[in-house]
């Protein structure tokens, strides 16, 4: 049967003084109260093209109940350019079933081939020397298929960075290519395999601190453990797994190596009051922090420019880098 509702406007596609009538999946939707004092319900939107930004004015205490994460809805209104940016003001709302909607429409897609980005992984994989450090990278990016196929679709983050389906994935396999560059360049004062191992596992367990079935939100053992310690957890019990193998690793995983490696998760915030435990205390957990941080900074950024709307050379105000950002040609 053919969907009751067809999506024919995409977000990608609005422009400004557009009127709106579509259906959208709700990502994100928060009760505020304006300077007038009035309610208001702050939602973003999504499809499968991005995510726009939505005002509801009127009734919008009774519609909060309705404009909850993951809902699908038909929305009727007008598109108004604000600070730099779209947003829709919202006049009329329907809410929706699944089998009404075409929903592969409303859910983000993704960016790269998660297929050719695993077997850029696996090549790194099988260029390691170290055979404790090789068997532990294959137990989980290649032999464990539950890890494999979640991180096919995860995406890195909430809303940080790198936050689409597969974006998870893009951002372990972007540091590591950084990280192999490196690892050439200090030569014999690195080591090569642990860099990998960093850039692997730094971000491993958010396939499980994430759910990403529809919007992303966080899981209950997300926001109570975070994925670095679920990381290290994973690292245990592969660690177990290995050594229970017959002739799977040359003996005992020795105590050093674990802990190296353990290290490189727990330290790659940088900083304590960023979420890290401990700060990176070798040369190898310090080098993995800073890249995966211009990795996130160069994709979060990198998506703010291409989504502004100022008119101009340079940017709306980034609120988080609390800076305009030039844009020049692009």
């Amino acid at each position: 049967m053919l969907p009751q509702f067809k999506k024919s406007q995409f977000i990608s596609e609005l422009k400004d003084k557009d009127s709106v009538r579509s259906p959208f999946v709700v990502k994100f939707s928060q009760l505020g109260v304006g300077k007038n004092g009035k309610p208001f319900l702050n939602v973003i939107l999504m499809d499968s093209s991005g995510e726009i930004e939505t005002r509801i004015w009127e009734d919008a205490p009774k519609h909060a109940g309705q404009m909850v994460r993951d809902a699908i809805v038909q929305v009727q209104g007008k598109v108004q350019s604000y600070q730099g940016r779209l947003q829709v003001v919202v006049s009329e709302i329907e809410m929706l079933r699944e089998d009404q909607v075409t929903l592969s429409d409303l859910l983000p897609k993704l960016r790269l081939d998660p297929e050719a980005l695993h077997q850029t992984l696996l090549q790194q994989i099988s260029s390691m020397s170290d055979p404790f450090y090789r068997a532990l990278a294959e137990s989980v990016l290649r032999d464990d298929a539950e890890i494999v196929s979640c991180l096919k679709r995860a995406p890195a983050a909430k809303s940080m960075h790198h936050a689409y389906p597969g974006g998870l994935l893009e951002h372990i396999v972007s540091i590591t290519r950084i990280l192999d560059f490196m690892a050439q360049h200090y030569g014999e004062r690195i080591n090569r395999d642990l860099l990998f191992l960093g850039g692997f596992f730094h971000d491993i367990a958010k396939i499980w601190e994430l759910t990403y079935e529809r919007s992303t939100d966080y899981t209950t053992e997300g926001k109570l453990v975070g994925h670095l310690v679920m990381g290290v957890e994973l690292m245990d019990r592969k660690i177990r797994e290995l050594e229970a193998q017959e002739g799977r690793i040359p003996g005992v995983f020795p105590e050093h190596k674990k802990l190296l490696v353990k290290h490189l998760i727990l330290a790659h915030h940088g900083k304590l009051e960023y979420g890290s435990p401990v700060v990176p205390q070798t040369l190898e957990a310090l080098i993995v922090h800073y890249i995966d941080d211009l990795d996130s900074k160069v994709n979060q950024i990198g998506d703010f420019i291409a989504q502004d709307l100022a008119v101009g050379d340079w940017t709306a105000l980034n609120k988080h880098h609390n800076r305009f950002f030039y844009k020049g040609d692009r």
